[in-house]
């Protein structure tokens, strides 16, 4: 847009004063003919047709005045948007001060981003310093707990709760890295049509120990070319928990389900078991961060799973519903979308 489209208020003023001082002298015409005897009937009447095609002329003129401001605004915002704003006009108009401000704004805005941009990577760097740090020294211990095992037939109970409490302490890190990484944006989630199978399968293998000590049977009821978009590292993740948690909250003996059931453009996987289930006022807190339901406060835990699954999958376009009744058991649902979605 060049400079010559750009309305000052001493346009409105310009036309203010041309329609106006030309209803007034219609308006003085129409008064002297209504007084004398002169083509009463002619000029009354053309008069009043003036002053009204005026009036139109003039309500017209008004409308393109600011239609054509909110264009130059609209563009504006556009250019605000983009971060491309033009060098400010150097005029005492309305538009020219708005286009300063904005101009400021977007200058503020990239400073603020490029801050968020630096101290995301700090976090990063720091939460990877994190997890790497720790990981050496907490396969040592548990190395050096196992090799004491197997060496000594002394205090093998003490051995037993060393590690543990490494397993909870590697567990407790791994976990809080992953809460920071969501919480500060920082995972990033490579998403593709793939079969849903090989990822099930996967996350019946990740507890299937678990369930085995309990004597529990894992179901899978899932299409071999069932497919939908996600990304397999943290789908597998968000599910596990959710598996996990049915594998852990259920009684022995009992089972679990995997269930694939394939919509028009979304793919829902259930989990189902047959636990103690979830109060009705408890559903919507359970997704929050820490939260522990009451019933499961005799259980180890952070109260963190459903917290990170929920975020996993929605970070994958896709979202978590519950459905449970207490002393039923429970049913999650992940619904993944099943087609590649534009950003």
């Amino acid at each position: 847009m060049g400079e010559d489209r750009w309305i000052s208020d001493q346009w409105f003023y310009r036309q203010y004063g041309i329609f106006g001082g030309m209803f007034l002298l219609l308006c003085a015409g129409a008064a002297y003919v209504c007084f004398s005897d002169f083509h009463t009937k002619l000029l009354v009447p053309a008069a009043l047709a003036a002053i009204a095609l005026l009036l139109i002329f003039f309500v017209h003129q008004i409308k393109k005045g600011v239609l054509e401001i909110f264009r130059e605004c609209d563009w504006l915002l556009d250019q605000a948007i983009s971060g491309h704003m033009p060098k400010p006009q150097d005029e005492d108009t309305e538009l020219a001060l708005l286009q300063t401000k904005l101009s400021r704004f977007v200058s503020i805005k990239e400073k603020a981003a490029g801050d968020a941009r630096q101290q995301k990577g700090q976090v990063e760097t720091l939460l990877a310093d994190i997890s790497h740090q720790t990981k050496t020294p907490i396969a040592n211990i548990l190395l050096y707990s196992q090799l004491l095992g197997e060496k000594t037939q002394a205090h093998r109970d003490i051995i037993a709760r060393l590690m543990e409490q490494t397993k909870k302490l590697k567990f407790l890190i791994e976990t809080l890295v992953d809460m920071a990484r969501l919480e500060n944006g920082i995972i990033r989630c490579v998403t593709s049509r793939q079969k849903l199978k090989p990822l099930l399968v996967q996350v019946i293998g990740d507890v299937y120990q678990e369930a085995e000590e309990k004597n529990m049977e894992m179901k899978l009821d899932c299409e071999a070319e069932a497919e939908a978009v996600f990304d397999f590292k943290w789908a597998r993740e968000a599910i596990g928990n959710l598996v996990h948690n049915a594998v852990k909250y259920s009684p022995g003996g009992s089972a679990v389900s995997l269930r694939a059931i394939s919509y028009e453009m979304y793919v829902e996987i259930q989990v189902i078991d047959t636990g103690m289930g979830i109060q009705e006022e408890e559903l919507p807190k359970i997704f929050g961060r820490f939260y522990r339901s009451r019933d499961a406060a005799g259980e180890e835990g952070l109260g963190l799973g459903l917290y990170l699954a929920r975020n996993m999958i929605t970070a994958q376009k896709g979202y978590v519903k519950v459905f449970s009744e207490k002393g039923k058991g429970s049913r999650f649902s992940v619904f993944l979308p099943a087609e590649k979605r534009r950003a």
